[in-house]
């Protein structure tokens, strides 16, 4: 995957790798907290205050801050967020890298329903659900009524307890017909 590299990351959900040479990052002309990658969706949530709701979690997250392991996961209404940093860090500056990556989330991704930022020594990641768990569902769907998963369930459990009844009603029909022979 990273061959011949001098450095990698790999962030998975709740789980972090870093590795370089020795004095790869001896740099100290870089930014303290620098800027490595983002990404926000294309999706945008509409007026229903997601805004307010995602930036509310952010303040938990940021007064409650990370665990002893650098590390913070939790759903809040209906916005999911976990930050992570490295290992060599550790409480105030760790709650400053997640501070700066969550100010970068609310100006870069706006209105985004998810967003991942990772800087040199931690990462930030967000999204909306509308069932209030984590996962890919988004204000739009439930707004519009675009529930075609839920639906399909719906109307194959009703097909399936139909056929049911129809044969039990078939099995009962054939015994008292048996019933009637004797």
């Amino acid at each position: 995957m990273c061959k011949q590299a001098f450095a990698a990351r790999v962030q998975l959900n709740g789980c972090y790798f870093h590795y370089e040479t020795d004095g790869f990052d001896d740099d100290d002309s870089t930014p303290k907290h620098e800027l490595l990658h983002e990404t926000c969706s294309e999706k945008k949530a509409g007026d229903g205050g997601f805004i307010a709701v995602r930036d509310a979690a952010f303040i938990a997250m940021e007064s409650e801050g990370v665990n002893d392991k650098g590390f913070y996961e939790a759903d809040y209404e209906h916005v999911h967020v976990m930050a992570q940093c490295e290992g060599d860090l550790w409480g105030c500056d760790c709650s400053e890298c997640v501070g700066i990556a969550v100010e970068i989330a609310q100006k870069d991704c706006g209105s985004s329903v998810s967003g991942q930022v990772y800087l040199d020594k931690c990462f930030l990641s967000y999204a909306y659900n509308s069932k209030g768990k984590p996962g890919n569902s988004y204000p739009e769907e439930e707004k519009n009524g675009k529930n075609t998963g839920k639906t399909v369930a719906i109307v194959l459990g009703a097909a399936a307890a139909v056929t049911a009844g129809f044969m039990l009603l078939k099995l009962m029909k054939s015994r008292c017909n048996k019933n009637d022979d004797i």
